[in-house]
């Protein structure tokens, strides 16, 4: 106790020495933003780069985390709102002057000076020297709704949770729904829900969830395992308006105490039907395994409405052997085209009752029955908020038109479209084996697994797509304002999720770019064009020039936000134009997706922008379709001592023509120019054989000619 008194003496007079340098400000004003702010998605600290000096109590001891070799902790002023904030050591994680993180305990009165920083959407305190100056102090709790960090997909909601961000809280009655591990089976996460099906994941930064098989002896809660109580610091992994590709709002608990799980309910799981895509004289037998983990399931019951709206469900008690109970829906209860939705409710000898999805009633599965097979329709269509199809983790088979492709000049990614269908009727491919071949106009038939990925449904493919007919006309691109996009609304725009839509003004006075870059202090590649040239808040987001593992934007789209994209995240094949505020087009159209909280168009190719007219493109861009139907002429072929390329363009172009041997090394490269002209290729050295001559404008491919040489 003495060595602590003399530290802290030493301390205050350090203290008063460093205060002359920096301004003190509490962690209220470091971390407070105005609401307006926060509504326009902007969660960047007032002080960001400003070194400062604060004070906080310690929330956990030193050493307990995960990350920076355990220099990594929370304090806070108080509780109440934005009164918490992440220390964090960067760099190599060393003692810094004053106290060293690791020595720190739960209760510690500190100072603090430090660099105000973000990583991802986190505001941190980096620390340049730490001083004790009491110990002992109470750590406060605040209790809070998870309804205010998150809503049912776990996308943050800045405007009430970020005032919690650094702050230690409890949640209760909590239900656990997924288990989620990683790092080949060492790690562990895990989302809970409340009982309006809001998501909040439970996440491993301090050694508390350590599993068994990374040294810890952390055990994972089962899905349907229910919380008392959940207590942890919250962190902010931004996802939704911020542009980011996290989780949300985070919980990070510390010590065992902060887990609480209570009286259990059944849990019920591996919920499954049978058929998965019934007609209308099919029985559907729906199962589900069900447990208890303190006590006996005495009863299930699966609960069954036909119509959208129609809230008056009948019941139909479960059958089990052992764990696995079943029910079936008797097919005279619908008919062809129906809407059928369902839940599952478990009782046990406690008198405890869970349901699954947790929210039955009003976020229930679904099915619809068909006679004539099912249709992408009915693959997207959902009238429930949290968006999930009711196909989710099923196979399935359906038919449409390709409106983007992998082929060259295109997207890069394939999407499918019902015909004759004005909404709900778009789909994402992904992982078929023959994709690439694929090309616009395509009629095919798919079958694969429907998934979620980060909000938009998307089909894995099972095999080849069976290819039905080529040359089919596309889908008219349905026209819509693009300021009816500003913010995701369930009942306006999730129904054109992978659809082929067309942004236009309802006024017929062009489209603006409004905002060159959508998210504020980070940049996604994502701006923004509204019908408001003088409104830069309302507009449709435009992801282009950046493809990564959850962006899946095009590379033969020259209109970007930063001329970084050319080669950042994939390498653009086209000339780049930089947009900026004020740009016009007559329309733009694309691909409309979903990621992390936002609707998003994917523009395909440059023809897709109608009358572009920018300061930074003034001489406007020839589309990759006009380079793909250029005049390319090669002669002799077969030849022998030399090659003649001649081409032709409807305006001036530069590139080049490399003749390539099979091994893909190139021989000879030679520049086009202009408009038109002939290029000689001298292959009087070559030996006879088979080469290949590539035509490029700029970095995009235009053709591939085989050539022969003979003698």
């Amino acid at each position: 106790m003495m060595h602590r008194f003399t530290l802290l003496l030493l301390t205050l007079l350090i203290s008063a020495a460093v205060h002359a340098q920096y301004p003190v400000v509490t962690i209220q004003q470091i971390q407070t933003l105005p609401l307006d702010s926060l509504n326009a998605c902007n969660d960047l600290s007032l002080y960001e780069g400003d070194t400062v000096i604060t004070h906080g109590t310690v929330v956990m001891n030193g050493g307990l985390a995960q990350a920076a070799g355990g220099r990594n902790l929370w304090i806070q002023n108080g509780t109440g709102p934005f009164s918490g904030i992440d220390l964090y050591t960067t760099g190599v994680p060393t003692p810094v002057p004053g106290t060293d993180v690791l020595d720190l305990v739960a209760g510690d009165s500190i100072e603090v000076t430090g660099l105000i920083a973000t990583f991802g959407n986190e505001t941190e305190i980096v620390p340049l020297n730490i001083s004790v100056i009491d110990f002992g102090k109470p750590v406060g709790i605040q209790p809070i709704d998870v309804g205010d960090l998150n809503d049912a997909n776990r996308v943050n909601i800045l405007p009430t949770g970020e005032q919690w961000e650094g702050s230690y809280v409890e949640i209760t009655n909590a239900v656990v729904t997924s288990v989620n591990f990683f790092s080949g089976n060492t790690r562990v996460s895990f989302d809970v829900a409340d009982a309006d099906g809001n998501v909040i994941n439970i996440s491993d930064r301090f050694l508390v969830q350590r599993l068994p098989a990374g040294g810890g002896s952390f055990v994972p809660p089962p899905v349907g395992a229910r919380f008392d109580t959940l207590r942890g610091v919250i962190a902010h992994s931004g996802n939704g308006c911020t542009g980011g590709g996290g989780r949300g709002y985070e919980m990070y608990p510390f010590q065992e105490s902060d887990y609480v799980i209570g009286f259990s309910a059944p849990i019920i799981s591996n919920v499954n039907r049978n058929p998965v895509t019934p007609t209308s004289s099919e029985d559907v037998t729906v199962f589900a395994s069900i447990e208890d983990p303190d006590g006996n399931v005495t009863s299930a019951t699966l609960f069954y409405a036909v119509g959208v709206s129609n809230t008056s469900f009948l019941s139909l008690p479960m059958a089990n052997t052992g764990t696995t109970y079943s029910a079936t829906i008797p097919s005279t209860a619908f008919s062809d085209g129906d809407f059928v939705k369902y839940y599952i409710s478990a009782t046990d000898d406690s008198s405890a009752t869970s349901t699954s999805p947790v929210d039955g009633q009003n976020q229930p599965y679904f099915f619809t029955a068909r006679d004539n097979g099912l249709t992408i329709y009915d693959v997207q269509y959902t009238p429930f908020s949290n968006g999930f199809s009711g196909y989710l983790d099923r196979e399935v088979t359906v038919e449409g038109i390709v409106t983007a492709s992998a082929a060259a000049g295109d997207l890069g990614f394939v999407h499918i479209q019902q015909e004759g269908q004005t909404s709900w009727a778009g789909l994402q491919l992904v992982e078929g084996a023959n994709l690439a071949t694929l090309e616009r106009g395509d009629k095919v038939r798919v079958t694969g697994t429907i998934q979620e990925s980060f909000g938009l449904t998307r089909m894995s493919v099972l095999g080849d797509a069976i290819l039905l007919s080529s040359g089919n006309d596309l889908p008219d691109p349905v026209e819509v304002d693009p300021n009816d996009f500003t913010t995701y609304d369930f009942a306006l725009t999730e129904r054109f999720e992978g659809m082929l839509v067309k942004l236009t003004n309802p006024t017929d006075g062009g489209v603006f770019v409004v905002e060159p870059n959508a998210d504020g202090n980070n940049n996604f590649a994502e701006y923004r064009v509204g019908s408001d040239l003088l409104d830069p808040l309302n507009g449709c987001r435009v992801l282009a020039g950046r493809v990564t593992g959850t962006a899946f934007s095009s590379l033969n789209f020259s209109y970007v936000n930063d001329s970084t994209w050319i080669s950042e995240s994939g390498v653009i094949n086209v000339p780049v134009c930089v947009v900026s505020a004020g740009d016009t087009l007559a329309s733009l159209t694309g691909i409309m997706t979903y990621t992390f909280g936002n609707m998003k168009l994917l523009p395909r190719n440059n023809d897709d922008a109608e009358a572009f007219s920018g300061a930074n493109c003034t001489d406007g861009i020839t589309s990759v379709e006009d380079l793909l139907r250029s005049e390319l002429t090669l002669f002799p072929n077969p030849g022998r001592t030399e090659i003649n390329l001649q081409y032709g363009f409807d305006r001036p172009v530069r590139g080049t023509a490399e003749l390539m041997d099979l091994t893909g090394r190139r021989l000879q490269r030679q520049a086009l120019n202009g408009t038109q002209g002939t290029l000689r290729f001298d292959t009087r050295a070559l030996p006879r054989g088979t080469y290949f001559l590539r035509v490029l404008a700029g970095d995009q491919l235009i053709r591939t000619h085989k050539v022969l040489l003979i003698d």
